[in-house]
């Protein structure tokens, strides 16, 4: 991950260069870094958590990925229609290992007062979910949890007057909440190591439901084995229905890590005679399966790339002129839809993960054209594969992404047409060779770019 931000600073400053000082670049990303200012709001939160606390010292804790990113999370937490507030804190100590707090926050007399503490069970916040449970919200934290290798830890509260209750908490290795079933209600399906009565130890896939003969309380109600070579997940995705016009069956897209390459895991979730039942639609467990027919790749996740609903598989190869020995290898993707236990190319792109853009290649370009990228990872050209020629003497065409700053400064070269923009970024691209059998032009270069941000 540390690599990764080093890498999009490295862009972010190639971008900026070319309209901005030395002084401009370091401010900006500096600004970049900084905590988010609070609002007036956050600030009246804050201010009470300190008169609550007494006055010890402390800092906020802010959730590491999902929708809530902030450490104040804003919501009706208890169904009255109003909203309370969630802060997520740590007590400044002599240890490292200092509990997190989550304080609710509720206004009396138009005054926030804390009415509920908890002391959570981790190290560290990774998202936080308000699930809908059909009476009123319940409250889900992921946690980093310290107590077992590779495991996280979810713990789920209610809000009893103005109490705050645990009702169920375990430990899962990935997990999606959402209306899996159709119900109106939430779900969630955990991915967790799970050890049987003769000590076989394996991983699965769990449907939790809630438990109609408990009041806010959840069951295990399907369950199915998860490819045991996976040895770390990067993503679980749901795809659902419309519930409110089919039945249909939610699909679930689990990308984890198999030794250096990724692969996906497709579940599909769907109600029988016997109630609920999950079922892995890509690890078969049978002489049949073989694990090379996964779509290999090194570092990218399935989605749906094209706006179909459905999410698709990436598959990587090397471009011409590369081995895994190179440095900095460009690859080919290929989105694979998985349909009826077959892996159906759709077609193939250069994708950029970083800039979240891809460029889909003519079917004459495979095997033919290999890319390169330039030093500060903003451009890459696409070149015809001779290997007796340096790349750079058979270009065709490149891609460069830029600040907005620099494109409206002028300094950026004529040679450059506009395809796209996305926030700060504009996205450019050049023809380089007319003449050869794999030219594009530049109306063909603009279809062919695809903005996935």
């Amino acid at each position: 991950m540390k690599k990764r931000l080093l890498k999009w600073l490295c862009v972010l400053v190639a971008m900026m260069l070319t309209s901005c000082s030395a002084t401009n670049v370091i401010t900006s990303v500096d600004a970049l870094l900084r905590p988010p200012r609070l609002t007036d709001d956050q600030n009246d939160i804050y201010a009470a958590l300190t008169s609550y606390l007494s006055g010890k010292e402390m800092h906020l804790v802010y959730p590491q990925k999902g929708e809530y990113l902030s450490a104040f999370i804003q919501q009706d937490l208890d169904g009255d229609g109003l909203d309370e507030a969630a802060v997520f804190y740590q007590l400044t100590a002599s240890t490292s290992s200092a509990p997190i707090n989550m304080a609710i926050m509720d206004r009396q007399s138009g005054k926030w007062m804390v009415v509920s503490d908890v002391q959570l069970d981790g190290s560290g916040v990774e998202d936080f979910n308000v699930m809908e449970s059909g009476s009123k919200p319940l409250i889900a934290v992921g946690l980093t949890y310290a107590g077992e290798s590779g495991n996280s830890l979810m713990q789920i509260f209610g809000m009893y007057g103005k109490e705050l209750r645990l009702i169920f908490s375990r430990t899962y290795l990935a997990k999606t909440i959402c209306d899996l079933t159709g119900d109106g209600k939430d779900e969630f399906l955990l991915v967790y190591p799970n050890e049987d009565s003769e000590g076989v130890q394996s991983v699965q896939a769990g449907l939790f439901i809630a438990d109609d003969s408990q009041e806010e309380a959840f069951i295990q109600a399907a369950r199915c084995p998860i490819n045991p070579e996976i040895v770390r997940f990067q993503q679980l995705s749901a795809v659902l229905p419309d519930w409110s016009r089919t039945s249909g069956n939610a699909h679930i897209y689990l990308d984890g890590y198999r030794g250096s390459s990724m692969l996906t895991e497709e579940l599909m979730v769907e109600s029988g005679e016997n109630g609920y039942e999950i079922e892995n639609l890509t690890w078969l467990q049978s002489d049949e399966t073989d694990g090379e027919s996964y779509p290999q790749r090194v570092m990218l996740n399935s989605m749906d790339i094209n706006g179909d609903g459905w999410y698709e598989i990436p598959g990587q190869q090397l471009l011409p002129g590369y081995t895994e020995e190179s440095t900095d290898v460009v690859y080919l993707t290929t989105w694979y839809r998985h349909i009826n236990r077959r892996y159906v190319p759709l077609y193939s792109a250069y994708v950029s993960s970083l800039l979240s853009y891809q460029f889909i290649f003519p079917a004459d370009w495979i095997g033919n054209v290999t890319a390169y990228r330039g030093p500060y990872g903003n451009e890459v050209t696409f070149s015809v594969w001779d290997e007796e020629k340096p790349m750079e003497d058979t270009a065709l065409m490149s891609l460069r992404a830029v600040s907005i700053a620099s494109w409206r400064s002028g300094k950026v070269s004529p040679e450059y047409e506009y395809l796209d923009s996305r926030g700060q970024i504009v996205f450019l691209a050049r023809v380089i060779d007319t003449e050869s059998r794999y030219s594009l032009t530049m109306a063909d270069i603009r279809e062919r770019f695809k903005n996935m941000g």
